[in-house]
């Protein structure tokens, strides 16, 4: 037998054997415990485990105490096609409850459950029935995914997970929630959740103070993920999270506040694309990276970042609407090693002005990588800019450690064409810089198959590129490479 890795075979005469599984040894022929068949078994996928289970009663056995269980209709080899789906779903949910009623519900580590609607009181109960199979002391990981059916939606409150069965010690051992689509009221009394590390929360129905009850009982939470819950207005985040590193908050539509406490979290995400949230980080001195979009981004980030979150490494912005041009201000980014910055056309005022983007830059000594992705629509004075004079002279800080910049969507703006132009001037140590006219869009190599380059690309992409030859090349550094990328042959012959 090829040896397994993770698995050690020991010899009946070196390991004390259980009587049953002698007896079982002499019964099936096999000099290998059954035990270790149960550990064999436990690294093969479900299906397989299910088709072994057929050739003996020590696979039978394994079969039904599989320690990982992961139901979907791809994995139980159900068609996805949406003719025939209310026989398919029932037979679906069938044979998960023919395999969770053979299930000797001993030693689950790993449960992976999706569900398909419509939901009503059976469909509840059959839930919870299967939940309470599962959910003995022991699980690890809970992942359970519940797909609506026709009117119903995420935003509706069709299922309540039963909270309460996390409160008879499997509570104790479960290091992973991933919730999607249900309600989660978890009370004052749920509990000690010692081992829980991460938590995912997606279209999930649970308040502000639910989700306080659940942080508060879970010291050990490492990472925190929030997508989509529509009723949550607040979220506090107490000082006793300490290891708590990541924190990724996104699209709950009624939130107004996040306050955290936690002292140590190194990662954070926060992207609202219509709502602005006041955002209560601290003394955040442990933050290295941050990803956030919102409403008047820039003008925030370069405000508030660099007092509350000092050791920031890494900044990633998308921003949708800026109100005027971001300030030039004197506070810093001491540590900011790779800048982001991404804006998107529709949002943003005829009058903004890209080159206030160097305020970022003159923040940021240590910034070796700056990535500007432009998707902003050009306006008539841009397109017809033919005195660009203001271009000499410009005076600005000295990026000694820039080394790579890229441009996507680079066009013939001329604040756009001034920072490019500055940057160069600044930057000694510079390696690399990209003016992709593309937007991103359009493919860059011969393994992409198919070209989506937008309309204004080949109405912008000639002045552009005069304006890279004219204004742009003659200031790149001589230790430092120029890449243009502009659309391909199978590009310019779209019909867009």
């Amino acid at each position: 037998m090829m040896p397994i890795p993770g698995v050690l075979v020991q010899s009946l005469a070196e390991r004390k054997v259980s009587p049953c599984y002698q007896d079982d040894a002499s019964q099936t022929g096999s000099p290998i415990p059954e035990d270790i068949w149960h550990h064999i078994c436990s690294f093969l996928p479900l299906k397989d485990v299910a088709r072994a289970a057929r050739v003996s009663h020590v696979f039978l056995r394994s079969w039904r105490c599989h320690p990982n269980l992961t139901f979907s209709k791809t994995i139980m080899g159900l068609s996805t096609e949406s003719r025939g789906q209310g026989k398919i779903t029932r037979d679906y949910n069938k044979k998960i409850g023919n395999i969770l009623k053979n299930h000797s519900g001993i030693g689950v580590k790993i449960l992976n459950l999706e569900f398909y609607g419509p939901y009503n009181l059976k469909t509840s109960h059959c839930l919870d029935t299967w939940l309470q199979i599962a959910l003995t002391p022991g699980i690890e990981e809970l992942t359970l995914t519940l797909y609506p059916k026709r009117k119903q939606t995420l935003d509706k409150e069709n299922y309540n997970f039963p909270w309460s069965l996390l409160s008879n010690g499997s509570g104790n051992s479960i290091r992973a929630l991933n919730f999607l689509g249900c309600a989660f009221r978890p009370t004052v009394d749920l509990g000690c959740m010692r081992s829980l590390t991460s938590l995912s929360l997606c279209f999930v129905h649970i308040t502000g103070d639910e989700l306080g009850f659940l942080l508060s009982n879970s010291i050990s939470l490492e990472i925190l993920n929030l997508s989509c819950c529509v009723e949550i207005i607040f979220i506090k985040i107490p000082c006793m999270l300490k290891h708590l590193s990541h924190l990724t908050v996104s699209d709950c539509y009624v939130l107004q506040v996040i306050e955290s406490k936690a002292p140590n979290i190194s990662s954070f995400t926060f992207d609202f694309k219509d709502r602005n949230v006041d955002l209560l980080l601290g003394e955040s001195l442990q933050v290295k990276e941050i990803e956030i979009c919102h409403p008047c981004v820039l003008r925030d980030a370069r405000t508030m970042l660099p007092s509350s979150t000092p050791n920031l490494q890494t900044l990633t912005i998308c921003s949708i609407d800026e109100e005027s041009s971001t300030p030039m201000l004197p506070s810093k980014f001491l540590h900011l090693k790779y800048l982001v910055i991404t804006v998107i056309e529709c949002a943003f005022p005829a009058h903004y002005d890209l080159f206030s983007l160097v305020s970022f830059l003159d923040a940021s000594p240590c910034l070796e990588t700056f990535d500007l992705d432009v998707r902003m629509i050009l306006h008539e004075h841009d397109m017809n800019v033919e005195d660009l004079s203001q271009l000499e002279g410009i005076p600005g800080h000295r990026y000694g450690n820039l080394r790579r910049v890229r441009i996507t969507g680079f066009c013939f703006r001329k604040s756009l064409v001034m920072l490019t132009c500055h940057i160069l001037e600044n930057t000694p140590s510079l390696e690399c810089i990209t003016l992709d006219t593309c937007g991103g869009t359009a493919c860059s190599g011969d393994e992409v198959v198919s070209c989506y380059p937008r309309k204004a690309t080949f109405v912008e992409d000639p002045k552009a590129l005069k304006a890279i030859q004219t204004y742009i090349k003659g200031k790149v550094p001589s230790m430092a490479k120029l890449n243009v990328v502009e659309p391909c042959n199978r590009c310019r012959g779209v019909d867009v």
